[in-house]
């Protein structure tokens, strides 16, 4: 790739990049805190479903450029497309389900998705966030719902994953009152998992992210559909789904290979087959 290949690269909307089993996705507007365009929302959603179907990919990691992780939909694009084209309220509606894809796949996929929260993560920018299965954000990190705001009643299922992470009366706060929440208030609430002190996929962070990339990830994915599935099924539906899905996991390479780990003494090289 030659210097000017590389500089358009780093111009794009959305950077992808793949560190072994790692899928890394950056929303690369920062002077713009990342915010959201109809050309960004696209670009992302179709990385995100490319993902989940690469065999090769194990983990999705998204995070921002820059100094924030993403303040929400671009409210001046917004504006400036509002005045020229004159959505109707059925188009516009069809464009947040297209874009509600993105948070439908980070939560569904077959592949553990983490969010590393830089910086400010507002409105769609904090669903994006919400819709991996874990998050990691800095210490100076801030969240937000923003949408009572800007008069907006909230998309991309902001209302169904605050509801699942911190109940309904907590998340009727957050969405009416739209307070700023520090990293260590999101920690105490449930809304991240971690807090590091350095931004960047370096140290322990990275140490933790690999771990999940490079972890059986055909087991990972059946973990997932039994866990969303404990969240609004019965005991018997959830121990039905269970067994299916152990008994698929039993015909895995990485199963043999963890066999062979524990008798040979040595870390499983798992292959995600």
């Amino acid at each position: 790739m030659n210097d000017a290949s590389k500089e358009a690269d780093q111009e794009a909307p959305l950077l992808i990049e793949t560190q072994g089993r790692l899928r890394i996705l950056t929303l690369n507007r920062p002077e713009r805190l990342n915010a959201l365009t109809p050309e960004l929302h696209h670009q992302l959603r179709e990385a995100v479903l490319d993902a989940s179907e690469d065999n090769g990919v194990g983990a999705v990691l998204l995070t921002g450029a820059g100094r924030g992780f993403c303040a929400g939909g671009d409210i001046k694009a917004s504006s400036e497309r509002a005045r020229k084209t004159r959505e109707s309220l059925e188009e516009r509606a069809e464009s947040l389900r297209q874009h509600s894809q993105t948070t439908v796949a980070l939560c569904k996929m077959p592949k553990i998705t983490i969010a590393l929260i830089n910086g400010a993560a507002a409105g769609a920018g904090l669903t994006l966030a919400l819709a991996c299965d874990l998050r990691v954000a800095v210490s100076s990190a801030m969240l937000r719902t923003s949408y009572a705001q800007i008069a907006l009643a909230g998309d991309l299922g902001i209302s169904y994953f605050l509801t699942r992470l911190v109940g309904p009366s907590k998340a009727r706060e957050l969405m009416l009152f739209n307070e700023k929440i520090s990293a260590d208030q999101a920690h105490q609430l449930g809304l991240i998992n971690r807090i590091v002190d350095q931004p960047g996929l370096t140290g322990a962070t990275l140490e933790w992210v690999n771990q999940l990339a490079e972890g059986p990830s055909v087991a990972f994915g059946y973990m997932k559909q039994n866990l969303l599935l404990a969240e609004t099924g019965s005991l018997e539906e959830v121990v039905e789904q269970e067994a299916i899905n152990s008994a698929h996991c039993v015909r895995t390479r990485d199963v043999k290979e963890a066999s062979a780990a524990f008798r040979e003494k040595r870390p499983p090289n798992f292959e995600g087959r």
